[in-house]
């Protein structure tokens, strides 16, 4: 079954060429030209990528990702920019981009980054099924209840108000441990290393609460 790809830049020439090449390794393509109309369509369509052009008209790429996250939209995202810095790279994958690819680029590079994300993403799509009992605290995996401590449930209930952001150890901190809480920043490693012990199917390729290096954490469900 080929893979649909929703390609998103307001530069005809780009978008033509970016589609004919596609089209020519056996993608299904769809495009759009605008960031309101990107959003549309990655909301009413089944895509399994997107490849999105940071600076557009209406919405720019950022708020499209942005926007597509806090819909619980978890599709895999490749940013086309024209922009090399890091500031602007930390801010996509911040926002939950999967790659970024810079303008000008080579049609080689940008398919070898597309099959990438592809390949990863879908066994990621294999996840098991993932649901918080509020009720007395607890994990449902597939069906099987997993027991949590206080603390465990508290940062996965953060975690999963955030899902598909980065957040970073402060922000965890913070948020479940307290501004003014007695407890060390490492404490944050400790219980993410605890949880994974407890939902992640192989702890040494975690699929569920990933680390961001030099940032944070990310959950993917």
């Amino acid at each position: 079954m080929k893979s649909k790809i929703l390609v998103v830049d307001d530069e005809p020439a780009i978008l033509e060429l970016i589609e004919y090449n596609l089209e020519s390794n056996d993608y299904q393509v769809t495009t759009a030209t605008d960031g309101e109309m990107a959003f549309e369509k990655v909301s009413n369509g089944d895509f399994d990528l997107m490849l999105l052009d940071q600076m557009l008209p209406k919405m720019n790429g950022l708020e499209v990702l942005k926007k597509m996250r806090e819909s619980d939209n978890l599709t895999p995202v490749i940013f086309l920019t024209a922009v090399d810095s890091e500031d602007t790279k930390i801010k996509g994958l911040i926002s939950g981009a999967d790659d970024y690819v810079t303008k000008p680029f080579s049609i080689k590079e940008l398919l070898a980054r597309i099959e990438v994300v592809l390949r990863r993403t879908s066994h990621e799509h294999k996840k098991s099924s993932f649901k918080l009992n509020t009720d007395v605290k607890s994990l449902i995996i597939d069906g099987r209840e997993i027991s949590l401590t206080k603390k465990e449930y508290e940062l996965l209930e953060f975690l999963i108000r955030n899902k598909g952001i980065v957040v970073s150890r402060e922000q965890i901190f913070d948020n479940v441990w307290g501004i003014n809480s007695n407890s060390q920043m490492r404490m944050v490693d400790i219980q993410i290393s605890h949880l994974r012990d407890k939902i992640e199917k192989d702890t040494k390729d975690p699929q569920i609460i990933k680390t961001v290096h030099g940032f944070g954490y990310i959950l993917e469900v």
